[in-house]
């Protein structure tokens, strides 16, 4: 045998005999330590987990991990105590030290290799730690000529958590939902003070609520009934219907999923049956709240008021479409309680109810076309401010009627939902662009406008709804659209 074939034998020897030699050694020494300290060391080296990374196996050697928090140290002269600032929780940082070893060593470490140099996060079995989503900061592959078949690897991984991006349009869209709980509130308080006064003066007051509850709901009903309402059903189903596309259904930044996007897999069938089930809950509200209403004294004044915005809750969420629930919404904030009313003690106290009545049905069917408005994807910066001036106009008369009725309460709450409304609507509006109008010599083809305008042929429906021509192919001369 020549003295190479020696040198490479016996650094072959030499490497595995040293690997196996540290590994029984190792266990030897933590049996012999388990023994005098109790326990087994089996049992231990049963907990760890096979090493690897991205899914490529290497054999464990040891590592070393930092923890803790970042603390900034703030010294100041004159001062002899230290200020420790807390700015969270350290970065982990993970350095691990491992092996592979075998005839095909070289095949091994290339496929290492060609994991590390894979972009993005990975993720890492730890013997201890367990799986973790790390990225990897540094990684060195180290290899001895008289240890033949083996190599050695160093890791430096940095644990992290995923990309996040500030979403200023959740703040606006959960002001908005944080003022309408407010204004229910405010509005059921107020509600308490004047019905608990007319409660006192009588108990044929009492007929007010229920008559006032009986028109109320039976508005409801009729409205979430209404032919345009289920046609606004086609709007959930999958596909392209151009111009009978709803308000929900474009891309929107706000927090509610569009609605082609969360039923995707509707059918007519499905649509019918969700329908069916949202007016059943129309129903049973209004059945609710005319139950409250028959049963109203100065024990139960909370549970009407909250029967009563639990039916505009019910209305809400049985509209599809955000500018329909904004349509019907208003409609039943607009009621007004039939029946005359006399000058007597009782006729008074009777009045005073069904005026409380009234206010709290319009306060609560307010609330619920704010949330709705919040709901609702503009086509353009133009839609958006109609949508922020219907809105705002409905407000502002409230505000109007609580402010002469020296209700502070629900004042304030509505004022604070207008501005809420106001500053949503105006910031998911402003990335739109604006309407303009376009005029052109002859008829032509949605998708050809779409190409000619925005070269952009798939914007066609976008023209289509704006313009609401008899036929696609054949689009009016002169239309309104988005500007770019």
């Amino acid at each position: 045998m020549s003295d190479q074939n020696v040198l490479s034998s016996g650094g072959f020897g030499s490497g595995a005999g040293a690997v196996l030699g540290t590994s029984s050694g190792i266990a030897n020494l933590a049996s012999s330590l388990a023994a005098r300290l109790g326990g087994s060391a089996t049992s231990y080296f049963r907990q760890l987990r096979p090493a690897s990374f991205r899914d490529v196996k290497f054999v464990s050697l040891g590592s070393e991990a930092s923890f803790g928090r970042r603390n900034e140290l703030h010294e100041y002269p004159g001062r002899d105590d230290p200020w420790v600032e807390d700015l969270g929780k350290r970065t982990r940082r993970i350095r691990m030290y491992g092996f592979v070893v075998g005839d095909d060593v070289i095949a091994q470490r290339d496929v290492l290799i060609a994991a590390c140099e894979t972009p993005g996060e990975g993720s890492l079995v730890h013997p201890t730690l367990g799986q973790l989503t790390v990225s990897l900061m540094d990684f060195r592959s180290i290899e001895r000529w008289e240890k033949g078949r083996y190599f050695e690897f160093q890791f430096e991984f940095i644990e992290g958590g995923a990309q996040t991006y500030p979403r200023s349009e959740d703040e606006t869209t959960g002001k908005v939902l944080n003022a309408s709980s407010s204004l229910n509130l405010a509005a059921a308080e107020d509600f308490a003070k004047s019905a608990t006064s007319a409660i006192i003066k009588g108990a044929t007051a009492l007929e007010g609520a229920v008559i006032t509850a009986l028109g109320w709901y039976t508005k409801a009903t009729n409205l979430v009934g209404d032919a345009r309402n289920l046609f606004k059903l086609l709007t959930n189903l999958p596909g392209d219907f151009g111009r009978f596309t709803g308000s929900a259904t474009l891309p929107t930044f706000s927090k509610y999923p569009s609605s082609s996007t969360a039923q995707s897999g509707a059918t007519t069938e499905s649509l019918i049956e969700a329908a069916t089930v949202a007016r059943a809950g129309v129903t049973t509200a209004s059945s609710t709240l005319d139950a409250a209403a028959r049963a109203l004294d100065a024990s139960t004044v909370d549970d009407f008021s909250t029967a009563a915005q639990g039916l505009t809750a019910s209305v809400l969420a049985a509209t599809t479409d955000p500018a329909d629930a904004v349509r019907l919404l208003s409609s039943l904030s607009g009621f007004t309680p039939s029946g005359m009313t006399t000058t007597s003690p009782i006729g008074v106290a009777t009045s005073q109810m069904k005026s409380a009545c009234t206010d709290l049905f319009r306060r609560s069917a307010l609330a619920s076309v704010a949330v709705a408005s919040s709901m609702y994807q503009p086509t353009s910066s133009d839609d958006a401010a109609s949508m922020r001036n219907q809105v705002s106009e409905l407000l502002d008369a409230e505000i109007d009627i609580a402010g002469d009725q020296a209700q502070d309460a629900t004042y304030e709450a509505l004022r604070t939902l207008r501005a809420a409304v106001i500053a949503d609507l105006n910031k998911r509006g402003a990335a739109l662009s604006s309407i303009r109008e376009f005029s052109f010599g002859a008829s032509m083809p949605s998708l050809v406008l779409a190409q000619r305008i925005y070269g952009d042929a798939t914007r066609a429906d976008e023209l289509v709804t704006q313009a609401n021509p008899i036929h696609p192919a054949f689009m009016p001369t002169k239309f309104k659209a988005p500007s770019s």
